[in-house]
């Protein structure tokens, strides 16, 4: 098996696949890519399985020696790829030839890019994937859960006929920006919270902080009152927007515990956690509300488009 071999890891590079499924009630998260809808184009450019693996790179600093000759596609954030030395820029395919240097630098805009190989990338699965987990230890190069770092080899197929280049037409590319609307479908404890606290949600701006990660998505502003009462741990869903005590809210993310019992306000639609995982810290956030009805279409759509 040919592949590429990593000269610099870069800030955290991962390797993702849509994630590890049917082992949450033993205490294994899923896993994936944050911005999945950037990642499913990545594979789609490339009429890859859904699944296959990709590297998502966020904040840059990756870089990538060919062993192999292969199409590559790359989207999300524009973290100022290179190839040999010249501009590449996201949401397109191109040929890569063996010697050739794949570099991402610091982000022009967005936070996190994706790269996917013909074929997906072929590293060792895991209870059934490949994603990384660094806090359960699990997948990526090793197997272990550990980011991608100088000397790693990543394994792929070799293409011997070079095949036509694509890009994603204007009218797909997703709006990244650091002034975000989240949609929130109030779940089932939403009557726990006060008016107050839901009206400090709605009319209030949050910052992203800077101590946000792939477990969860933390936010600074208003406190939020929180209910006076303890709650029951329980299964922890993504987009789950928990309150603290601190009033400070959280979104739980693809690398989240699997337990929680803080009081939780709702879930935000996934779609805008997907672009919620091109947010620098220090973007601007606000709520605004969304029926369960509606969320469910947006997504039904989103799923039949990349079959998922």
């Amino acid at each position: 098996m040919t592949g590429f071999r990593v000269i610099k890891g870069g800030i955290l590079s991962l390797v993702q696949d849509t994630g590890r499924l049917r082992y949450q009630h033993l205490g294994v998260t899923r896993g994936g890519p944050l911005d999945a809808k950037s990642a499913s184009w990545a594979n789609r450019l490339l009429d890859n399985d859904p699944d296959a693996a990709v590297i998502e790179i966020t904040a840059g600093g990756l870089e990538l020696e060919s062993r192999t000759q292969i199409m590559v596609a790359v989207t999300g954030g524009d973290l100022n790829l290179t190839l040999n030395g010249e501009p590449q820029p996201p949401w397109r395919s191109f040929w890569v030839r063996q010697g050739d240097r794949l570099k991402f630098a610091t982000p022009r805009y967005g936070f996190r890019a994706y790269l996917a190989v013909s074929g997906g990338f072929q590293t060792t699965p895991i209870l059934g994937s490949r994603a990384t987990v660094q806090r359960d230890h699990l997948g990526g190069v090793d197997g272990k859960g550990s980011a991608l770092k100088a000397g790693d080899e990543l394994p792929c197929g070799h293409l011997q006929e070079e095949t036509l280049s694509r890009e994603i037409p204007m009218q797909y590319l997703p709006e990244i920006s650091q002034d975000l609307v989240l949609h929130l479908i109030p779940g089932y404890q939403q009557h726990e919270f006060s008016k107050e606290a839901w009206q400090t949600l709605w009319h209030n701006e949050y910052t992203l902080s800077q101590n946000s990660n792939r477990m969860g998505a933390r936010l600074e502003g208003m406190e939020i009152a929180t209910p006076n009462k303890t709650f029951l741990s329980e299964g922890v869903s993504y987009g789950a927007v928990q309150v603290p005590a601190n009033g400070q809210p959280i979104i739980m993310l693809e690398d989240r515990q699997t337990l929680g019992g803080y009081p939780k306000l709702g879930n935000i639609l996934p779609l805008d956690g997907f672009r919620l995982a091109q947010c620098m810290p220090g973007a601007k956030i606000r709520f605004k509300p969304m029926s369960l009805a509606e969320g469910q279409q947006q997504m039904r759509r989103y799923l039949r488009f990349f079959g998922l």
